[in-house]
């Protein structure tokens, strides 16, 4: 008998994609590519509307709870995030002990692997079936507490890469704001902040991307929650996945100058070379992420003394997009191209661009598996096989 899941009927034939392309996984109310149209919604609010009006740990409860939260269910939520911040004594050594130059998502994976073992709630709540309301609510606890803990993480390895003293969490402060002071040691100016919780905002979540299908296959398991998000690191740590923003910066600091943009443009463009920061596997239109951080990216860079590399950034933009439109292709600029310029202009070191990537993430990546967990079933795709079958057995003396 034919089973329904969402509207697809199974049995049903599937085309092989590589990579999984195409392939449908779950079924999901959280967020929305529409590539065509150019839109990302989060549970039904598009992101422009999100980045306007609200901030990150407003955007943060919408994903794990579906709904925007009242007055004192944001404060609850916030009260939560401020007081599961701290970092054990263990932890913060840890990172501290990594060395200077290592690669600052390796360091991230491994210090939030190692706060499960100081965590002991968070090693028994998927195991709880008896009970699986007080299990969801444990696990939801945890998932606050690694939001708050994986940000804290980041600051502290911004500042043991500079050999200064790590900072434990302002319980006056908000998450972004206590991001940014974790970080420097300053309390951001309301510019800062606001542009850093838009950034927060628009990275929040992205469909069924390489990160979050890996953090929804190894919480399938049942594994615990640090260790789901640990693995999603390591997904984004790739260059295909995470660090594009960081070469995208540096051929914009390559160029040098708004005037050697037209130049650099049209000798890439005339040898066929990938400009990086435009394009897009989904969206087929302007990426809205794009379009969003351009608009802050012009303010920050004003007041931080960065007009010349945004108007490089512009520059490039427009030579790119209309030589690609007189050729009636639409390559747009994605999220990778500015989001390096509003994270250098914000003053993080370029090995920490996909680091920040990773704290935003993480709302999405537990709002994914929360979602998944009450009708849980353990991913097992299947392989095609094409080797052979009727290999005989030769002996080593033998062959």
């Amino acid at each position: 008998m034919a089973k329904f899941f969402g509207r697809i009927e199974f049995p049903c034939t599937i085309e092989l994609g590589r990579g999984l392309e195409g392939a449908i996984t779950n079924v999901t109310q959280i967020g929305y590519v529409d590539g065509q149209a150019g839109a990302l919604i989060y549970r039904g609010y598009s992101i422009e509307d999100l980045c306007e009006h609200s901030n990150f740990e407003e955007v943060a409860y919408l994903l794990m709870f579906g709904k925007l939260p009242t007055a004192s269910e944001r404060a609850d939520f916030e009260t939560k995030l401020q007081q599961g911040g701290t970092l054990p004594e263990p932890v913060m050594h840890l990172i501290e002990a990594k060395p200077k130059d290592a690669h600052p998502m390796n360091v991230l994976q491994s210090a939030v692997a190692a706060l499960a073992c100081y965590d002991e709630e968070s090693l028994e709540v998927t195991h709880n079936v008896s009970d699986p309301a007080a299990a969801m609510k444990a696990e939801t606890d945890v998932a606050i507490r690694i939001l708050a803990r994986t940000r804290t993480v980041a600051s502290a390895i911004a500042r043991a890469r500079l050999g200064r003293p790590l900072i434990q969490p302002d319980p006056e402060l908000d998450f972004t704001s206590n991001y940014l002071y974790m970080m420097t040691g300053e309390k951001p100016d309301e510019v800062t902040r606001r542009v850093m919780d838009v950034c927060l905002i628009l990275q929040a979540d992205h469909g069924m991307n390489a990160s979050t299908f890996t953090a929804m296959v190894v919480h399938s398991s049942l594994s615990d929650m640090y260790s789901t998000i640990a693995a999603a690191i390591g997904s984004l740590r790739g260059p295909l996945h995470g660090g594009a923003n960081e070469a995208a910066l540096a051929d914009l600091q390559t160029i040098g100058n708004p005037e050697n943009a037209k130049t650099w443009s049209q000798e890439k463009m005339s040898k066929g070379e990938k400009i990086i920061g435009f394009g897009h596997r989904v969206y087929k239109a302007l990426d809205p992420r794009a379009t969003v951080l351009k608009r802050h990216a012009e303010v920050l860079c004003k007041q931080k003394g960065f007009e010349s590399l945004f108007e490089t950034a512009n520059t490039v933009e427009r030579e790119v997009t209309a030589a690609m439109e007189a050729k009636g292709k639409k390559i747009y600029p994605n999220v990778d191209f500015y989001s390096g310029l509003v994270y250098h202009a914000l003053g993080f070191p370029t090995p920490l661009f996909p680091v920040i990537f990773a704290v935003s993430r993480t709302a999405g990546w537990l709002a994914r598996v929360l979602e998944y967990l009450p009708e849980n079933r353990i991913f097992r795709p299947r392989a095609v096989y094409s080797g052979q079958t009727d290999q005989t057995y030769v002996p080593i003396d033998q062959r």
